[in-house]
């Protein structure tokens, strides 16, 4: 009876760890999804007025007397990271 209990704990307590990385590696990739651009909005670097007229995830960042759309910055990747 209690090895069959304490293999059971074990059993339970590995498949937690396994749902536990799955989670966490799905969630991850979904922070990498590409947001599909508009075909009616302006691609970065180009001039803009307001940040309405550049993509989704871009910005109207005023340089001098232009407004430039620019994209937000790609998130740093861990150390010893293999690309």
């Amino acid at each position: 009876m209690r090895k069959y209990l304490s293999s059971l704990f074990i059993a339970a307590t590995f498949i937690f760890l396994v749902c536990t990385v799955y989670a966490k590696a799905t969630a991850d990739m979904a922070s990498e999804i590409m947001i599909p651009h508009d075909p009616n909005k302006k691609k970065a670097g180009e001039e803009c007025k307001t940040s309405d007229e550049c993509q989704k995830h871009h910005e109207c960042v005023k340089t001098e007397e232009k407004g430039i759309c620019t994209a937000p910055p790609r998130p740093k990747l861990p150390p010893n990271a293999v690309t």
